[in-house]
């Protein structure tokens, strides 16, 4: 890493948040452990009914850099335009409240911008913790560059991030579909020292007022962004109707079934207490699934 100590970019990272206080907490811990002269946190809370705020405001009483803003709920892309409105970095770098930051994390980041001017973006490293992982965690590793350019660990210079703006009607995806358009204005560098641990936690389990949402967003990307496409896994889109029941009840059982057997005989109590959430969650996403298929076939009409 080339001394950056002398001419250090400003770098405004940017945490959107709804209802992980004790996430926040820990990811903001790390953020304090920082090594790097210029810049600051933004956390924006998106309608969260928990202690978010003064878990926000506690550590920056204890010296963070850090401005705290609120929203009602609007999904994690209008979290994320809101702070880079505020955001006073020439960069700007994302991570998630359930990460935590390598000390050396925006030394890193800002080494890569320097050593590669041309660099519209700087993706990192996130890792994992494997020992912790079960079938009811939800954890990302990504060791090589490219796609998906996921928000737990990337940077932009704030001009094209600004300009380009995320998607506010994708609850998820919005990342992907960011990286590729800057990605068709300039190119993103990888940078390896620029390590996000993504630990595992436990899964969220999904009602059916919450897979209704993720239905109309995987709808928002398909019908809108059908070029950003192979960027995602084939199994997180919506390229063909039977996607949205492949995706999500044939291809745990076919791609994981291993996996669930050698947890259950490793804990098998744990294992039975799930059960009841799996069963619920299959139900209620089988029950909207005539409500999508109709929202497909009269979108694939209307671009057809």
């Amino acid at each position: 890493m080339i001394d950056i100590e002398v001419g250090a970019p400003f770098i405004s990272i940017i945490v959107p948040t709804r209802n992980r206080a004790p996430l926040l907490d820990r990811l903001l811990a790390s953020l304090r452990e920082i090594q790097y002269p210029t810049w600051e946190v933004i956390v924006v809370d998106d309608g969260s009914r928990d202690g978010t705020r003064m878990v926000a405001e506690r550590h920056g009483a204890k010296g963070l850099p850090l401005t705290y803003l609120y929203q009602p709920w609007r999904k994690m892309g209008a979290a994320r335009n809101l702070a880079m409105s505020r955001a006073r970095g020439t960069i700007v770098a994302f991570t998630d409240d359930d990460c935590t930051v390598d000390p050396l994390w925006l030394g890193a980041i800002a080494t890569a911008f320097i050593e590669h001017p041309e660099s519209l973006g700087v993706q990192g490293k996130t890792v994992t913790d494997h020992a912790s992982m079960t079938p009811f965690t939800r954890q990302i590793e990504q060791l090589a560059g490219g796609p998906p350019y996921r928000t737990c660990n990337i940077a932009y210079r704030a001009g094209i991030a600004r300009a380009l703006g995320f998607d506010t009607e994708l609850i998820r995806g919005e990342d992907v579909v960011m990286g590729m358009r800057v990605l068709e204005c300039g190119p993103i560098t990888f940078a390896p020292d620029a390590v996000v641990v993504h630990p595992p936690r436990p899964k969220e389990w999904a009602n059916r007022a919450a897979w209704r949402v993720l239905l109309q967003s995987e709808l928002h990307f398909r019908q809108t962004y059908p070029q950003y496409m192979p960027a995602r896994s084939p199994t997180l889109s919506l390229q063909q109707a039977d996607h949205v029941f492949s995706r999500w009840v044939v291809l745990p059982i076919r791609r994981y079934w291993r996996w669930h057997v050698a947890y259950f005989r490793r804990a098998p109590h744990d294992y039975l207490r799930q059960v009841p959430h799996i069963l619920a969650e299959k139900l209620a996403l089988l029950s909207l699934f005539p409500y999508f298929f109709r929202r497909w076939r009269a979108g694939s009409r209307r671009s057809s």
